[in-house]
C-alpha cells in the first residue's frame, strides 16, 4: 500500500513539474507587436480587439477636438 501511494505521488509531482516549462508565451516575446495584434485578432477575442481599435480611435478624435476647443478659447481670450 505505501509502495502504491509513493508510486502515484511521484507520478503526481512529475506531472505537476513538467507544466512548470517554458510556456507558449515565452516564445511570444519574440513577435513584434504587430504580430501579437493579428494574433489577437485571430483568436476568439477578435471581436473584442476591434471594438477597443474603435474607441481608442473614438478617444483621439474627442481629444483632438478638445485641443481644438482649447485653442480657440485661448485665442478668444487674448483679442
Amino acid at each position: 500500500m505505501r509502495k502504491t501511494l509513493a508510486l502515484s505521488m511521484a507520478v503526481m509531482l512529475l506531472g505537476i513539474s513538467s507544466g512548470c516549462g517554458p510556456s507558449e508565451s515565452s516564445r511570444d516575446v519574440r513577435k513584434t507587436e504587430a504580430e501579437k495584434q493579428q494574433a489577437l485578432r485571430d483568436s476568439t477575442f477578435g471581436s473584442m480587439a476591434e471594438a477597443m481599435d474603435r474607441a481608442r480611435g473614438v478617444e483621439q478624435l474627442q481629444l483632438d477636438r478638445k485641443d481644438r476647443i482649447e485653442a480657440a478659447l485661448e485665442d478668444s481670450g487674448n483679442r
